[in-house]
């Protein structure tokens, strides 16, 4: 019952910010969101979210968390007064500043679960990923390297490695070196584990 209390109370401190913010098309532009009337239209994982300054619902109608409903209202909130270019290193949720203390909770409900759930199927893994949206790259370190967009300015990277006669299976997310220029340590944990979420549900799964 606690999470949901304190997701719900910052939700509702999210929503008095966004309230009083004026949200111009130069924000939209650095964040890669569009205006449409009285919304923000923010692409989350394929999924369009309207976020207005009443509400911030699914364009189709589908459930949202209040946990993602959070993630996206910061996302606006914290937008930067110019673009933070990555430099395309790829970093772990770890090697964020002052991330150390949340990385045992990150990797427990993130790598570890991938790599428990499709130890053995890495086909099965590929096959959840292009579902997704995922992009497939070359990558001759691991058996399958997955590119994902979280938000314009948040892809992840996920690299698996199937077990082998020696080895067990091996994941890690990935993030781009800027990826905390445009959310909070708390945030980019649950783009992470929504995404996990979303790899283990059946093809007829909601998104």
């Amino acid at each position: 019952m606690e999470p949901f209390q304190a997701f719900d109370e910052k939700f509702k401190n999210c929503m008095d910010k966004f309230r009083d913010l004026d949200f111009s098309p130069e924000k939209a532009e650095i964040l890669g969101v569009r205006i449409a009337g009285p919304s923000v239209v923010v692409d989350f994982f394929n999924r369009k979210i309207l976020v207005s300054k009443e509400a911030v619902t699914d364009a189709e109608g589908k459930e949202l968390t209040l946990a993602i409903k959070v993630l996206l209202l910061k996302y606006l909130l914290f937008c930067p007064d110019y673009i933070h270019e990555t430099t395309h290193r790829l970093v772990t949720f770890r090697e964020f500043s002052n991330a150390a203390p949340l990385f045992s909770s990150f990797t427990a409900n993130t790598a570890k679960i991938i790599e428990t759930s499709f130890s053995g199927n890495r086909v099965r893994l590929e096959q959840q990923c292009i579902r997704l949206g995922g992009t497939l790259m070359e990558n001759a370190s691991h058996d399958m390297s997955v590119r994902f967009r979280a938000l314009y300015r948040i892809p992840i990277i996920l690299n698996f490695n199937d077990r082998d006669k020696t080895l067990p299976a091996k994941a890690c997310f990935l993030y781009h070196d800027n990826a905390d220029r445009y959310l909070d340590l708390e945030s980019l944990m649950i783009t992470c584990t929504y995404l996990t979420g979303l790899l283990l549900q059946t093809d007829t799964g909601c998104l």
